[in-house]
């Protein structure tokens, strides 16, 4: 009974692979460039922060920054009825006694404000706009810079579990394989139940690693159709060949950090801005001018006034100078605040420096020991090739035991899983090297 379980559990096992065969032969194939500009295209974070930035831009203009004059076109109009009782201060004029009322007036007029002078809080102000729409612009790269790396950290994890899978088959069809030599020599004897058990264990062992790692290969293909804001079921192999770059030098890479990584950029640009803001407190201690002009029309009406006509057509203008000369020592508190404002944006400028460097090298050394371990890794793989090989022929002449025949295929395979393993961590790394010298876009 456990006999026909086990081969029910086999043959699904290879239906499984044949599914899983056809199954890639009806994927579209993707390339890790087709992939990144898929993700430039449609990613929702990347709109968002494209907007944010479009947004800045439009804001930052003369007319936001108070630079332009403001027109106005006003009107109204107003009336009453009713009755009136007036009493002059000269007898030369009669009272009046509860006489019926009427009056009413209009009016209509274009109008002009406009700042003159105001310590140059406007041009301050202007140029805060242009900072802020910087700004945007470079937390929009940092968050392109974001999902390219998260997309190609997605891309190799699936382009790795496609090896892993390979190799799951390899390890698959070569305990399949002494399964069956095993099932032979048992049916005549040659074997006992126990080497059979053994065999029948370490397939079903490695088909519940090769389903597991089916499982993590389509979550991986899900998060990364969620990152490209396409249908989470669409299906699709990876092409991935993997080039690294051997010839990076530190020295290189730090002086490209400082002059492009964008964090740094980014706190540079709110080092500036804070600057601008104590500007503009200097601004609030000089006078303020403004000017306002009007032109228009004018008419009222009255029965009991004495006039009882009036139009006025015409050109009226004011000049305004004000000059706050105490206000409790507000603006000189708020000066201070923004001196300390500047000062301590300095200081997370160099703390941030600070990070980023030691960022580098990190990034930088992890790169550099993985290179060696793909080297080793290499030549792990080539000894566990040659190793397993020997190891098969004497299990399969008796010489050695199906422990130490199960030991070779587990080393090869654990040594296979490293190598694959190391390649794609040196090839984030590079990316990651790439991003802090502001060159991953490029």
């Amino acid at each position: 009974m456990k006999t026909c379980n086990f081969l029910k559990e086999k043959l699904s096992i290879f239906s499984l692979f044949i599914f899983i065969s056809l199954s890639c032969m009806g994927q579209d194939a993707i390339t890790f460039e087709e992939v990144i500009k898929i993700a430039l295209e449609e990613n929702l974070e990347i709109k968002i922060k494209e907007n944010k930035f479009k947004q800045a831009e439009n804001i930052a203009s003369f007319g936001s920054a108070g630079l332009l004059p403001r027109i106005d076109i006003v009107g109204s109009s107003s009336g009453n009825k009713g009755v009136t009782s007036l009493k002059f201060a000269t007898d030369e004029f009669p009272a009046i006694e509860d006489m019926d009322s009427e009056s009413s007036s209009y009016n209509g007029n274009v109008q002009l404000t406009y700042n003159i002078f105001n310590g140059l809080a406007s041009i301050y102000t202007l140029r805060k706009l242009n900072k802020l729409s910087d700004i945007s612009s470079v937390e929009m790269q940092i968050e392109i810079e974001r999902v390219i790396l998260n997309v190609a950290k997605q891309f190799y994890d699936i382009a790795f579990l496609q090896e892993q899978l390979e190799i799951q088959k390899e390890l698959i069809s070569i305990s399949n394989e002494r399964y069956d030599r095993v099932k032979v020599q048992h049916s005549f004897g040659n074997v006992s139940k126990l080497d059979l058990l053994s065999a029948q264990v370490d397939l079903s062992g490695d088909s519940i690693q090769f389903i597991s790692c089916i499982t993590d290969l389509n979550n991986a293909k899900n998060l990364l159709n969620q990152t490209l804001n396409r249908d989470i079921k669409t299906n699709f192999t990876v092409v991935s060949s993997i080039d690294l770059e051997a010839n990076l030098n530190l020295e290189d890479l730090s002086s490209k950090v400082k002059s492009n990584n964008n964090y740094i950029i980014l706190q540079q640009y709110r080092t500036d801005l804070t600057k601008t803001d104590e500007k503009m407190n200097y601004s609030s201690f000089l006078p303020k001018v403004d000017l306002s002009a009007q032109y228009g029309y004018n008419k009222s009406e009255s029965n009991t006034s004495l006039i009882l006509n009036q139009d006025y057509m015409g050109f009226t203008a004011f000049l305004n100078v004000s000059w706050n000369i105490f206000d409790g020592l507000t603006r000189r508190k708020k000066l201070q605040n923004a001196k300390i404002e500047v000062e301590s944006n300095k200081l997370q400028l160099i703390s941030i420096q600070n990070q980023i460097e030691r960022e580098l090298i990190n990034v930088y050394n992890q790169y550099t020991n993985t290179i060696n371990l793909i080297k080793i890794g290499e030549r792990s793989v080539s000894t566990a090739e040659k190793f397993f090989e020997r190891a098969q022929n004497q299990f399969y002449q008796g010489t050695i035991t199906k422990n130490e025949f199960r030991l070779s295929q587990l080393d090869l395979s654990s040594s296979k899983s490293i190598l694959n393993k190391h390649i794609y961590n040196a090839k984030l790394a590079e990316l990651r090297l790439y991003n802090l010298c502001g060159e991953i876009i490029n």
